[in-house]
């Protein structure tokens, strides 16, 4: 009888460390699935959240739906940096605390060939939205070689990159900004680059982490744990390249001849630890605050905190990690 007890009681207590051993749920918002996501995909694909206790789940919101989800509550983070940062400018309380890329991986697509950008004056151009990346992108480009929305261009909102591709070829629109690897896609199949924002100075941080300041205070542990796990997600996409571009190629559902070309031209733009410069980040802000019409400006704090990713660098250049 004692040891019948004894066994029960045994498994009682195994019952009870497996619930308290239950992953955390954790969604972070998404603008879309391109190789901007590369270092969420990987942490995921390569079972780095699971390590740090994490279930985590990427869900495709827009920018203006990402904010409200991220300021109710609804999901800790998100990774729509240029939406948080415009938020900011209306009294939001959000941070950019990791950055993947420091090079913006977007490209002017149009479907007829032009020799200048002004040729594109009277067109309408497809956005991912009026609060995402591509949407502060595209106007920052455009307004560097003296064009402005309204007056010389007509801007649409035309959804994520597969749907502006498909209004670009059926002549919805006459150009659409692209993210890798959409961009390669576009060009594969006839249409042509027009201009590439990777080579030039703007700076806005994609591939990021956005949380609120409320959470950073109150949840510092889960907020280093998920930093961790996409901080080795990134090392691993810029140290494995052929482990790499399989994780890429599931993500997507694309081909893998297709998922290389995006990741060889996406290498060059990845931050080695997820940080930006200072310069980098003064810069993101006068483009944010340009394109918004603000007239004061805010210190670089409003909007990034990078200490902890920093924190996490450290603590997994000390240890000697590897990716694996």
């Amino acid at each position: 009888m004692k040891s019948r007890l004894a066994a029960a009681w045994f498994l009682i207590l195994a019952l009870s460390s497996v619930c308290s051993a239950d992953a955390t749920d954790v969604r972070i918002a998404i603008p879309g699935y391109n190789n901007t996501q590369l270092a969420f995909f990987v942490a995921k694909d390569r079972g780095y959240y699971k390590e740090e206790n994490l279930d985590v789940d990427l869900i495709q919101m827009t920018g203006t739906l990402a904010n409200l989800a991220l300021m109710t509550g609804e999901v800790p983070f998100t990774s729509v940096p240029a939406a948080a940062m415009n938020a900011n400018l209306r009294g939001a309380n959000l941070r950019v605390l990791f950055s993947s890329y420091e090079q913006p991986l977007f490209w002017l697509i149009t479907r007829a060939p032009i020799r200048d950008i002004k040729e594109l004056k009277g067109k309408k151009m497809g956005v991912p939205g009026f609060n995402s990346a591509g949407y502060f992108l595209l106007r920052e480009y455009l307004s560097k070689h003296g064009m402005e929305p309204g007056k010389d261009y007509t801007l649409l909102q035309a959804g994520d990159s597969g749907p502006r591709l498909l209004a670009l070829q059926n002549n919805f629109v006459d150009a659409t900004i692209l993210p890798l690897p959409w961009n390669i896609r576009a060009q594969d199949i006839g249409m042509h680059e027009a201009g590439s924002m990777a080579k030039s100075d703007l700076v806005p941080p994609s591939g990021a982490i956005v949380v609120r300041e409320e959470l950073l205070r109150n949840a510092p542990a889960m907020v280093e744990q998920f930093t961790r796990a996409t901080l080795k997600g990134l090392h691993f996409a810029l140290h494995r390249r052929a482990a790499t571009i399989p994780i890429i190629t599931r993500s997507l559902k694309i081909k893998e001849d297709l998922a290389a070309k995006g990741y060889d031209a996406a290498l060059p733009a990845l931050t080695q630890d997820g940080t930006f410069s200072d310069e980098s980040q003064k810069k993101a802000v006068e483009a944010v605050l340009r394109i918004a019409g603000a007239k004061e400006s805010l210190p670089v704090d409003r909007f990034f905190n990078f200490a902890i990713t920093k924190k996490v660098a450290a603590d997994l250049q000390a240890k000697g990690w590897k990716p694996h």
